[in-house]
């Protein structure tokens, strides 16, 4: 589960925690993404059209939430996309298999607290507070070819 993790490019828009909807999803706001002309043409230009990924990046009182894919390091962000660098660093990871784009719609406040409990459970100490660590980061991958699901909870070096 605990694995090195190298520097990656995260390639999207970031959304406010404010933007949630109801039932605690981005689903407008993925949806927002898929029907992105930039988007589209930026995955059909680089050959990612079967990656997605979201990224949670936490605060001490709040989150953002970015919706778009992982993409090589030298890549040109067109206008109207933005890019987030993630560290290297250790991660906890954890996959799930038949996956769909669908899962990036399920409420935040189900799925984040599953993979924590998966990683506590696994003896891996995690901040109570998320936004307190110096990684505060949970980036999960799609491959809609495998539909597997990679969840990625960033953890610090030094623990």
């Amino acid at each position: 589960m605990k694995q090195a993790q190298e520097e990656l490019t995260f390639v999207g828009r970031p959304f406010p925690d404010a933007m949630m909807d109801q039932e605690k999803s981005f689903s407008g706001c993925n949806l927002e993404m898929e029907n992105n002309a930039v988007f589209q043409k930026f995955l059909k230009g680089n050959h990612l059209t079967s990656k997605r990924s979201s990224l949670v990046v936490f605060g001490p009182e709040n989150f953002m939430y970015w919706y778009g894919v992982i993409a090589p390091k030298e890549i040109e962000i067109p206008a109207g996309l933005m890019k987030f660098v993630l560290p290297q660093t250790q991660v906890a990871r954890v996959e799930l298999p038949q996956q769909s784009l669908a899962f990036f719609n399920q409420p935040l406040n189900f799925v984040l607290p599953e993979l924590i409990g998966k990683v506590t459970d696994a003896g891996i100490q995690v901040y109570e507070n998320m936004g307190d660590s110096a990684t505060p980061y949970i980036l999960q991958s799609l491959d809609l070819d495998t539909k597997k699901l990679s969840q990625d909870l960033y953890l610090e070096d030094s623990k």
